[in-house]
């Protein structure tokens, strides 16, 4: 099973502006860092000039997801040239024969692992087909590709509709693995317009439909990996862990709450519930129990979304600008990255 490295990350005391009013004080929340400044500083920080994507506060090492958040970013600073320099040097190194990509390389391309993650495969796509500079077309017809071996070959068939599993190993199992936070109802809505192909509709009714049953309609919170169920999935622990609300499961408020989906962002909501003021420990369970009180950029974020489903859009901010001190104090490819993807999907910059 694909496993992410996460790094703890050290709390970080959030300074607290005052200002003078009436003879008190009134605290100011941080101000949320927007998406072409968020965007910049990922570009300028993590991304080489011949397109690769280093994860430099980890290995040093490429892996598909950052190459995917990328092109992105990219495009979301309307650095059109960049995107299209970050997809040359993915499909030269890490696409596959089937159409997917290799989700570990070498800063040089070497590849590591080849197998393919489809969190990764999709947002490639996702890029490609939303890219609108020089040589478009091309880019369109390898985005197609992308996205439809994602469906034939790293996806299951549920009664709902075809649903992303964490990888073609996965595709087979009698309980399939899933990673929730790979289904992002609003990406493939997207896809569906873009590409043409309706299985992504379906895969967003059905994605939902899970998380919704699973959850208790956001009662619980999603865990990292799960097994996947006909109307549902069970929550599992990675490499000998519990099973846990961590790394990769924040980020599916994310995907939910500035969705498009009204039942997906009244999930997102009810997790506010769960998340509160706390939002940014690192881990906790399913349940709501905190594990690790470390700071989490990404943790920090999600909470923000949750927020902002709730209708709390002053929760919303602070979360926000806080995300953006504490990546600002202990910066992190994985934080920075979301930074910048979690602000064009507040302002519907990215999304269906």
């Amino acid at each position: 099973m694909l496993t992410r490295f996460t790094r703890l990350r050290p709390a970080v005391v959030a300074v607290t502006l005052l200002a003078s009013c009436g003879g008190g004080t009134t605290p100011n929340p941080p101000k949320p860092m927007g998406p072409q400044t968020a965007a910049q500083r990922f570009l300028s920080t993590y991304v080489d000039a011949d397109g690769a994507v280093l994860r430099k506060d980890e290995h040093g090492d490429v892996v598909s997801e950052g190459q995917a958040y990328g092109m992105l970013i990219a495009e979301l600073a309307g650095r059109q040239d960049l995107a299209r320099t970050i997809w040359t040097w993915t499909k030269r190194h890490l696409q596959r024969p089937d159409g997917l990509l290799s989700w570990n390389a070498d800063a040089d391309g070497t590849v590591r692992d080849d197998a393919s993650a489809s969190d990764a495969d999709i947002l490639a796509a996702y890029a490609l087909l939303r890219y609108e500079g020089p040589q478009a077309a091309s880019l369109h017809q390898d985005g197609r590709r992308v996205a439809g071996a994602v469906l034939d070959h790293e996806s299951a068939q549920t009664p709902r509709g075809p649903v992303p599993l964490g990888g073609p190993w996965a595709v087979g199992e009698q309980r399939p693995k899933v990673d929730p936070s790979y289904w992002m109802p609003g990406v493939y809505t997207a896809l569906a317009r873009m590409t043409g192909d309706q299985r992504w509709t379906q895969a967003a009714t059905a994605t939902v439909a899970l998380v919704d049953k699973a959850s208790g309609s956001g009662k619980d919170l999603p865990p990292d990996w799960a097994l996947l169920d006909d109307d549902g999935y069970t929550p599992i622990g990675s490499a000998g862990n519990r099973a846990q609300y961590g790394a990769d499961a924040q980020r599916l408020p994310l995907w939910f709450g500035y969705g498009c989906s009204k039942t997906a962002k009244d999930i997102a909501a009810r997790w506010w519930g769960r998340l509160g003021d706390d939002s940014g420990a690192l881990a906790r369970s399913v349940t709501g129990t905190v594990y690790n009180r470390d700071t989490s950029v990404v943790a920090l974020l999600g909470g923000a979304a949750a927020a902002a489903a709730a209708g709390d859009a002053g929760a919303a901010a602070r979360l926000r600008g806080e995300a953006a001190e504490t990546a600002q104090a202990s910066p992190t490819y994985f934080g920075d990255a979301w930074l910048a993807l979690s602000a064009g999907l507040a302002d519907g910059t990215l999304g269906c």
